[in-house]
Protein backbone atom coordinates (compact mmCIF):
# COMPACT_ATOMS: atom_id res chain seq x y z
CA UNK A 1 0.00 0.00 0.00
CA UNK A 2 1.66 3.35 -0.94
CA UNK A 3 2.34 5.89 1.78
CA UNK A 4 0.38 9.26 1.50
CA UNK A 5 1.43 11.49 4.03
CA UNK A 6 4.02 13.36 2.64
CA UNK A 7 1.60 14.60 0.05
CA UNK A 8 -0.50 16.18 2.78
CA UNK A 9 2.72 17.65 5.26
CA UNK A 10 3.16 20.83 2.57
CA UNK A 11 6.59 22.91 3.44
CA UNK A 12 6.29 25.22 0.93
CA UNK A 13 3.66 27.58 0.82
CA UNK A 14 0.93 26.96 -2.02
CA UNK A 15 1.99 29.80 -4.18
CA UNK A 16 0.29 31.65 -6.80
CA UNK A 17 2.31 33.42 -10.32
CA UNK A 18 1.29 34.53 -13.73
CA UNK A 19 1.96 32.65 -16.37
CA UNK A 20 4.19 35.28 -17.14
CA UNK A 21 5.93 35.23 -13.67
CA UNK A 22 6.47 31.72 -14.86
CA UNK A 23 8.36 32.60 -18.03
CA UNK A 24 10.68 35.03 -16.14
CA UNK A 25 11.10 32.46 -13.01
CA UNK A 26 11.24 29.04 -14.69
CA UNK A 27 14.05 27.33 -12.98
CA UNK A 28 13.62 29.11 -9.74
CA UNK A 29 9.86 27.55 -9.68
CA UNK A 30 11.64 24.16 -10.60
CA UNK A 31 14.05 24.10 -8.09
CA UNK A 32 11.47 25.29 -5.28
CA UNK A 33 8.82 22.17 -5.87
CA UNK A 34 11.71 20.10 -5.91
CA UNK A 35 13.09 20.86 -2.90
CA UNK A 36 9.93 21.12 -0.68
CA UNK A 37 5.86 20.06 -1.28
CA UNK A 38 3.79 22.42 -2.40
CA UNK A 39 1.49 23.33 -5.53
CA UNK A 40 2.43 26.75 -7.82
CA UNK A 41 -1.12 27.60 -9.33
CA UNK A 42 -0.71 29.42 -12.77
CA UNK A 43 -3.19 32.23 -13.79
CA UNK A 44 -4.00 34.02 -16.99
CA UNK A 45 -5.98 37.21 -16.70
CA UNK A 46 -6.53 36.76 -13.21
CA UNK A 47 -7.76 33.14 -13.47
CA UNK A 48 -6.47 29.87 -12.49
CA UNK A 49 -5.63 28.09 -15.27
CA UNK A 50 -3.06 25.09 -14.47
CA UNK A 51 -1.33 23.56 -10.75
CA UNK A 52 2.38 22.75 -10.95
CA UNK A 53 3.18 19.72 -8.24
CA UNK A 54 6.82 18.24 -8.16
CA UNK A 55 7.28 15.14 -10.23
CA UNK A 56 7.31 12.37 -7.14
CA UNK A 57 4.06 14.34 -5.62
CA UNK A 58 2.39 13.91 -9.00
CA UNK A 59 3.34 9.92 -9.25
CA UNK A 60 2.03 9.68 -5.75
CA UNK A 61 -0.99 11.75 -6.32
CA UNK A 62 -1.51 8.78 -9.32
CA UNK A 63 -0.36 5.41 -6.99
CA UNK A 64 -2.97 6.87 -4.71
CA UNK A 65 -5.89 7.10 -7.40
CA UNK A 66 -4.85 3.57 -9.11
CA UNK A 67 -5.28 2.29 -5.36
CA UNK A 68 -8.63 3.78 -4.58
CA UNK A 69 -10.20 3.03 -8.22
CA UNK A 70 -8.91 -0.88 -7.61
CA UNK A 71 -10.32 -0.64 -4.49
CA UNK A 72 -14.19 0.23 -5.64
CA UNK A 73 -13.85 -2.09 -8.16
CA UNK A 74 -13.08 -5.09 -5.50
CA UNK A 75 -15.76 -3.79 -3.41
CA UNK A 76 -18.38 -3.36 -6.77
CA UNK A 77 -17.31 -7.15 -7.75
CA UNK A 78 -17.76 -8.51 -4.06
CA UNK A 79 -21.28 -6.82 -4.15
CA UNK A 80 -22.28 -7.93 -7.73
CA UNK A 81 -21.15 -11.72 -6.35
CA UNK A 82 -23.16 -11.53 -2.98
CA UNK A 83 -26.54 -10.55 -5.24
CA UNK A 84 -25.81 -13.41 -7.26
CA UNK A 85 -24.97 -11.23 -10.04
CA UNK A 86 -21.77 -12.79 -10.83
CA UNK A 87 -20.16 -15.97 -10.22
CA UNK A 88 -16.34 -16.65 -9.38
CA UNK A 89 -14.25 -19.30 -9.85
CA UNK A 90 -10.21 -20.60 -8.91
CA UNK A 91 -7.49 -19.14 -10.53
CA UNK A 92 -6.10 -22.10 -11.16
CA UNK A 93 -9.14 -23.66 -13.22
CA UNK A 94 -9.21 -20.59 -15.05
CA UNK A 95 -5.58 -21.25 -16.16
CA UNK A 96 -6.18 -24.84 -16.80
CA UNK A 97 -8.82 -24.00 -19.36
CA UNK A 98 -6.68 -21.55 -20.95
CA UNK A 99 -3.80 -23.84 -21.64
CA UNK A 100 -6.55 -26.59 -22.58
CA UNK A 101 -8.04 -24.16 -25.16
CA UNK A 102 -4.33 -22.62 -26.42
CA UNK A 103 -3.59 -26.92 -26.92
CA UNK A 104 -6.57 -28.01 -28.91
CA UNK A 105 -6.20 -24.50 -31.38
CA UNK A 106 -2.70 -24.30 -31.23
CA UNK A 107 -0.99 -24.68 -35.11
CA UNK A 108 2.18 -26.42 -35.89
CA UNK A 109 4.66 -24.18 -37.43
CA UNK A 110 5.20 -24.45 -41.11
CA UNK A 111 8.40 -25.76 -42.27
CA UNK A 112 10.43 -23.24 -43.57
CA UNK A 113 11.27 -23.33 -47.47
CA UNK A 114 14.52 -22.21 -49.28
CA UNK A 115 14.00 -19.22 -50.98
CA UNK A 116 16.21 -18.81 -54.80
CA UNK A 117 18.98 -16.32 -55.06
CA UNK A 118 18.99 -13.41 -56.70
CA UNK A 119 22.11 -12.76 -58.16
CA UNK A 120 23.10 -9.34 -59.12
Amino acid sequence: MPTYAPMYSSVMADEFITVAQLRAQMAKVLARLGKAHGHVYLTQRGQPRAVLVDIKEYRALIDQLEYLDDSIEAILAQQRTERGEETTRPFDEVVREIRARHATTARKPKPLRKRARVSG
